[in-house]
């Protein structure tokens, strides 16, 4: 890839990533992108993996300044789920070589749908932290969908961020500010995983993945900054908005 042809992709990928950071979604345009300047399609995917990385360490340092979690919610459920992301990241990651990625983006933009209209009838979820506990099956079945959205995640990462954000707000009872943090968290485990192994095949293109990563974490903590200025209920319409264009996509482009 020319240097044109970089330079532009840091440029829409750094406006991307602005709002993609609270929401999620860079994948779905990023890797298209990265494929019609010409890259291969796998090393399209391992190369924006590993700018991803670098989005959202700093998307979480941008989050991490004003954002209050409260800690039993947290702390205890972090070591789980961060060693079920990176578990299900490298599975997801040795099956980009094995499985159809159509039949899986169709499934994907179904759940979306249903994400949305969801959030369309219940107008106040997210808004604010619920602080109630939690049941053990609403935890097991959060636990399950942490795992398999990391095998999603180190194969493709596509919508990967905003399904992931849907668990912590509707079943560990998160607000958009707050998810919008942890899920930076462990999109990191997940990136990572996947690029170790990405890495060992050679499908990282570092001299288009060093700029995109450079352009992608300065347009995360701008936009998380954004973000914290705008409040949940304008991440809220972000949301909604994204996840129709995310479903959109994933059908029919």
């Amino acid at each position: 890839m020319d240097v044109i042809n970089i330079f532009v992709v840091c440029i829409i990928s750094f406006v991307v990533s602005i709002f993609s950071v609270s929401v999620g979604g860079t994948s779905l345009l990023t890797v298209p992108l990265l494929i019609s300047l010409g890259m291969i399609s796998k090393n399209a995917v391992a190369t924006n993996m590993f700018a991803l990385i670098f989005l959202s360490i700093s998307g979480a340092v941008g989050f991490r300044k004003e954002i209050k979690i409260t800690q039993h919610k947290m702390y205890k459920m972090f070591v789980l789920f961060s060693i079920l992301t990176l578990c299900g990241s490298f599975i997801g990651a040795n099956l980009v070589l094995a499985i159809d990625k159509d039949t899986l983006r169709r499934i994907i933009a179904i759940i979306i749908f249903i994400i949305a209209f969801i959030f369309l009838l219940k107008r106040d979820l997210g808004l604010k932290e619920k602080n109630g506990k939690i049941s053990k099956w609403k935890f097991a079945i959060g636990t399950l969908s942490i795992l398999i959205l990391g095998v999603y995640g180190g194969f493709f990462s596509g919508g990967y961020v905003t399904l992931l954000s849907y668990v912590f707000l509707v079943i560990f009872g998160f607000n958009f500010l707050q998810s919008a943090f942890i899920t930076k968290i462990f999109n990191v485990c997940s990136s990572l995983v996947a690029c170790v192994f990405f890495f060992y095949h050679g499908l990282i293109d570092f001299s288009v993945g060093v700029p995109l990563a450079f352009s992608m974490s300065l347009g995360a903590f701008l936009g998380a900054q954004l973000a914290i200025k705008k409040g949940n209920v304008w991440i809220r319409s972000l949301f909604i908005i994204a996840v129709l264009l995310l479903a959109i996509k994933l059908l029919f482009f």
